[in-house]
């Protein structure tokens, strides 16, 4: 890998588009895959050397350099802000909008891993203070320029571009500035750049690692009575889902026993409906037939309504016969009573005739005078005798008190005789009486045995109807049974449409299920109600917790990764910079020799101990304090603070003796001497690790003659390994290039370049 060509335009002083083109170095010059480099012949990489006069802007172009490889510091690049780069202008010559320097990097050896055969790194800036980086005309981040270069070995504040400010500022730096100048001098500034991106990387993890922490310990309480509202929750499910195959099996047998009793009386109240109608029928056509048969013989009944009232006429007289007896009897005792207690037996008796008489009339009438005339005659001659004894049981009250007595007597034995009389004629009565009741028997057969079917029917008729009644008595309260039962089922259970499907278990205890029902529902009470928006909540909780649990362990495991990252990083700094730093001061002593013909100089690591883990977590968290001394609660479990321990080199110290002196400290060199030593140091890393390309900018100002010799000398041997281009005022230097340039000032204070190759000049002057 080489540097092919410059482009500059609008930086600085070149306000032209400019172009250094370098000759090709060879085939043999670029570095091998591995990294070293073979021996070639003389001048075969070669050495350009940029001359002109002060105040040309030839070291714009090692600015222009340092500037498109990324450099931030203004003070790097000669300017206070950012856009002093920019052409600002002239009398004659106005001011541009842009800066822009673009490098072509030979890659046909691959240096740099892409798949390109030429690099090219572009840099551009606006005065608006926008800019933008390309690698071949594509943006890219600065980032991904400064890994670029530490991959190809070079970079803006590497040995690749040295000015004559840095050969002094090496050797005035502290140990700890010069130590990071010698890691990339000795190759492993593209691993720090990686450990520093991976601890940017641990670091970003770790922050949100503990952010993550801070989100979980603030949800993890909430999740926890969630969890435990939700398992009730399930719990309550799983009681509910027994509860309701319970409910089920309770209500669903319930149910169908009570269906299965009604399908079974339907049938049967059905069918004594029907003989219950049937019946009807034959009662009503019994009963139409009584009623011909009483309407037909409806003096029959009046005779025998009659009948029943001579009967009582007849036990009348039965009655006033045994009055008499006892008027017989108490005659005496009447005579000595007053007329008023004589009287009312009589007109008792009197009363009793007169009612005899009305029944007598009504029988009278009553009796049909085709089948009742020898009645009619007997009513006849009691009629007479009754009022023949009206008569005279009334004219002897007419008669005076005085003669009471005899005529009692003699009333007493006519009534009797007449009562002998009437009672001869009831007998006869009674004998017609039963004359016609033996007329009557057979007609009243029909009538009694229609009326003994009738009775028996509306016997019948009214078993039916009380087991019809009971029956549907039985069918209503089933069926009322059954919509309360339902009720219930629609009160618990919310729905029917399981008891259609239902199949009625063979075994069912009703009291157990019942009391199991009992039991499932007091265990939903001990659980209580639950907020159903909890389970929405525990959802969306337990969906972030997952989250972010996910993310603390891919956080976890992130960090761990990162940190074997870092620790194989610190591992392969730490055995290529032994390794590149013992070959460093062998070439330092080297060529410190070559420089001042002798003496002596030798680089010294300066280490601290490295502390124990333990030690460090304790003087980190133990103590509270960091290494500062300062609050460490922020960072005490910050892994890349142990990771940063890890780092036993502190610095490095340069000393140097030039022949016949015994000084070692540094800063007891002259000018000249200090300049000589960190040319060494600058040939010591250039001979270890070569760089694709470096560029010294007047680094031999301060040299002699006899210096300026040996140190062009020590030019044309490393120009063998790497590619030189060299701003410088010295001849000795001019002498081993094979390409000059020079550049001039105009007067429209823009800089103007010139080239021309040694070796043709050389041919041109021959001829």
């Amino acid at each position: 890998m080489f540097l092919q060509k410059i482009e500059i335009l609008g930086f600085k002083s070149f306000a032209n588009k400019t172009v250094l083109e370098f000759p090709h170095p060879g085939k043999g010059c670029p570095l091998t895959e591995n990294g070293a480099s073979s021996p070639l012949p003389k001048k075969i990489c070669g050495i350009a050397a940029i001359v002109g006069p002060n105040g040309s802007g030839k070291s714009n172009i090692a600015d222009a350099i340092r500037w498109a490889l990324g450099e931030q510091s203004m003070k790097s690049v000669r300017g206070k802000k950012s856009d002093d780069v920019i052409f600002s202008g002239s009398d004659r010559r106005g001011r541009l909008g842009m800066a822009e320097v673009s490098l072509h990097i030979n890659n046909e050896d691959k240096t740099v891993d892409i798949d390109y055969p030429e690099v090219v790194i572009t840099r551009r800036l606006y005065r608006s203070g926008e800019g933008e980086y390309l690698i071949n005309k594509s943006k890219v981040r600065l980032q991904d320029i400064l890994m670029l270069i530490a991959k190809a070995n070079f970079g803006q504040k590497s040995y690749s571009i040295i000015s004559q400010g840095m050969i002094d500022s090496i050797l005035v730096a502290s140990p700890a500035e010069r130590k990071e100048f010698f890691d990339e001098a000795v190759g492993v500034r593209q691993f720090q750049i990686k450990r520093d991106q991976s601890i940017n990387k641990l670091e970003l993890a770790w922050q949100n690692l503990k952010s993550v922490e801070v989100l979980l310990n603030e949800i993890e309480p909430r999740l926890r009575s969630l969890t435990r509202q939700v398992n009730r929750l399930e719990k309550r499910e799983i009681i509910e889902k027994e509860l309701r195959q319970v409910q089920i099996s309770y209500f669903g047998t319930l149910w169908h026993d009570i269906e299965n009793k009604i399908k079974g009386l339907k049938p049967e109240y059905e069918n004594l409906k029907d003989q219950t109608e049937k019946k009807q029928s034959e009662l009503s056509l019994t009963k139409n037939k009584l009623f011909d048969l009483e309407k037909q013989d409806s003096r029959t009944e009046n005779f025998n309504r009659l009948q029943s009232n001579f009967q009582k006429l007849l036990e009348e007289k039965n009655g006033l016969t045994e009055k008499q007896l006892i008027l017989k009897n108490k005659i005496e005792l009447a005579r000595q009573r007053s007329f008023k207690m004589e009287a009312m037996p009589l007109s008792e008796v009197i009363n009793r005739l007169k009612e005899s008489r009305k029944i007598q009339d009504e029988l009278k009438n009553a009796i049909d005078q085709k089948n009742f005339s020898e009645i009619l005659k007997f009513s006849q001659k009691l009629e007479e005798s009754l009022k023949v004894l009206i008569s005279d049981l009334e004219n002897p009250q007419k008669k005076k008190i005085s003669e009471i007595d005899p005529a009692l007597e003699k009333e007493q034995q006519s009534i009797l005789e007449k009562l002998k009389d009437l009672e001869s004629k009831v007998k006869v009565a009674q004998a017609d009486i039963d004359g016609f009741n033996q007329k009557q028997d057979e007609q009243k057969g029909e009538f009694f045995q229609l009326q003994r079917q009738y009775q028996k029917q509306q016997t019948d008729l009214n078993f039916l109807n009380g087991k019809n009644s009971e029956l549907r008595v039985e069918l209503t309260r089933l069926e009322t049974k059954r919509e309360d039962l339902e009720e219930e089922i629609k009160d618990e259970m919310k729905d029917f449409a399981w008891l259609d499907e239902y199949q009625s278990q063979k075994s069912f205890d009703e009291t157990q299920t019942l009391q199991q029902i009992h039991h499932l529902k007091h265990q939903l009470e001990l659980i209580g109600g639950i907020d159903p928006e909890a389970v929405k909540e525990y959802r969306e909780t337990k969906e972030r917790f997952d989250f972010l649990s996910g993310q603390s362990e891919d956080l976890n495991k992130s960090i761990s990764s990162l940190e074997e990252v870092i620790k194989d990083l610190d591992e392969n700094i730490h055995l290529q910079f032994d390794s590149s730093f013992k070959n460093i001061n062998n070439e330092f002593q080297k060529y410190f020799k070559i420089l001042f013909n002798g003496g002596r100089a030798e680089l010294s690591l300066i280490k601290e101990e490295k502390k124990a883990e333990k030690e460090i977590i304790k003087e980190e968290i133990g103590n509270g304090k960091n290494a500062n001394g300062n609050d460490a609660s922020n960072d005490e479990k910050k892994p890349w603070k142990k990771l940063e321990s890890d780092k036993t080199i502190k610095g490095i110290e340069i000393f140097a003796t030039p022949p016949g002196k015994k000084l070692k400290n540094i800063s007891m060199l002259s000018g000249g001497e200090r300049a000589l030593t960190s040319i060494a140091l600058i040939c010591a890393i250039i001979s270890n690790n070569p760089s694709p390309f470096v560029v010294l900018d007047e680094v031999d100002a301060a040299l002699d003659e006899a210096n300026s010799q040996r140190f062009a000398q020590i030019l044309d041997e490393l120009s063998h390994k790497t590619q030189f281009i060299t701003i410088t005022h010295n001849r000795a230097t001019m002498y081993k290039a094979n390409i000059l340039y020079g550049v001039s000032m105009g007067d429209d204070g823009v800089s103007k370049l010139l080239s021309i190759k040694l070796e043709d000049a050389e041919a041109l002057v021959n001829r």
